[in-house]
């Protein structure tokens, strides 16, 4: 069975247009954001914005066969692309820690698609 995790972090106030605008060139940088991926063993990776009244939230939606070796891979990353996202999230995140916690009920796919 795979991984998939959903985390939620408190994105600094006045932060969220900084976050959209790396989001916006992790799109530009597509093809190596997804080679990061394939290094990583993730399967598939989304992050939103979530809009809430005590402000703003970075949630991550993640799947991959092993999330921890997914962490280990992406902590000992050498990608260009990796150490900016690293870089953006400490600038933009209040803490990095989760603030959400999130029991999954269930994950479904189409086997067609």
């Amino acid at each position: 069975m795979v991984d998939v995790v959903l985390t939620k972090q408190r994105i600094e106030s006045g932060a969220t247009e900084r976050l959209e605008a790396w989001a916006r060139e992790i799109r530009d940088r597509e093809s190596e954001a997804v080679e990061t991926l394939r290094n990583e063993g993730m399967y598939s990776e989304a992050a939103f914005v979530e809009h809430a009244d005590d402000g703003d939230y970075l949630v991550y939606y993640m799947k991959a066969e092993d999330i921890d070796a997914v962490y280990e891979a992406y902590e000992e990353s050498s990608h260009d692309i990796d150490e900016e996202h690293e870089r953006v999230l400490s600038e933009v995140l209040e803490t990095g820690e989760n603030v959400g916690e999130y029991d999954l009920l269930y994950h479904l796919e189409n086997p067609g698609r």
